[in-house]
């Protein structure tokens, strides 16, 4: 088949598993829980900045690039709610509410990519629950470690450059390049262990990759082009007033996690075919 043909048969396919798998009924499943997670880790990484003599508004500059427009007033009013009464039970409770939705959402995920690829996921409750608080974990120490590098990357580098008596002149814009590709790069390798962790052990590098490039990807564009709708067209803040944010944010993040769940369905989709081939080609030489 020539590359159109096999563009044209994987988005056909894709199309197929999209409504067969209920990919829209599980992302509206996801994103609904986390949207219970965002403020609360939001919240709870801000409480702990509050502890420190670290800059909590260049933290909130990432954050607000990282999300539509639209949405940065409603969050910004939230965290300052919440850090004029912070409280050592605002951070404990934040961490708790965390894990609890965010390990809500991770969980019906696992089980989406676990449908991909025709898996059985049958764990006791408690099980499935402590797998997917691990996974939360994991993906919170991932992000705010990304933060911290956006954040005091430079004076991070500063730092280090100057400990090991190396040329600023030469190695600080590189490291300033590499901070700009830091999101990125972190989403990539958070694509990467949830499409190869998850859904079995046996699978290649090789045929986990094409997923994690599409969902990337897509992602970013994805973000680029609503932002951009939001910003100029939307009329959702006119329509329901202060809570539109929440719908935009709602909107945003199930559109992201069904890019998510499709990464997973083309890696299953490329692995069943070439299983099917492999198939083939024994029969044939029998």
């Amino acid at each position: 088949m020539d590359t159109y043909t096999k563009l044209k048969w994987l988005i056909t396919k894709m199309v197929k598993r999209y409504s067969s798998h209920s990919l829209s009924t599980t992302s509206a499943y996801i994103a609904y829980y986390w949207v219970l997670a965002f403020f609360p880790f939001i919240i709870f990484v801000i409480s702990l900045l509050t502890y420190t003599n670290l800059p909590t508004g260049i933290f909130m500059e990432y954050v607000e690039e990282a999300i539509p427009k639209s949405v940065v007033p409603i969050v910004e009013s939230t965290i300052s709610q919440f850090i004029m009464y912070r409280s050592s039970t605002l951070v404990s409770v934040g961490g708790l509410v965390t894990l609890w939705s965010a390990g809500t959402a991770v969980n019906a995920l696992i089980k989406g990519i676990h449908i991909a690829y025709s898996s059985n996921y049958v764990k006791p409750y408690f099980w499935a629950r402590l797998v997917a608080t691990c996974y939360t974990v994991l993906l919170a120490i991932v992000l705010i470690l990304l933060m911290i590098g956006l954040v005091f990357g430079n004076r991070l580098g500063d730092y280090i450059f100057t400990m090991l008596d190396m040329n600023k002149g030469i190695v600080m814009p590189i490291w300033n390049l590499i901070r700009l590709v830091m999101p990125f790069i972190g989403l990539v390798l958070v694509m990467y262990l949830l499409y190869r962790v998850i859904p079995r052990k046996h699978l290649k590098d090789k045929n986990v990759w094409p997923g994690v490039i599409f969902t990337s990807v897509t992602w970013y564009l994805f973000s680029l082009v609503f932002s951009i709708y939001v910003d100029n067209y939307s009329k959702y803040n006119q329509l329901y007033g202060s809570i539109g944010s929440v719908f935009i944010l709602l909107i945003w993040l199930y559109g992201s996690c069904t890019l998510l769940l499709l990464g997973a369905e083309m890696n299953a989709i490329l692995q069943d075919a070439k299983i099917e081939q492999i198939h083939r080609r024994f029969n044939g030489k029998k």
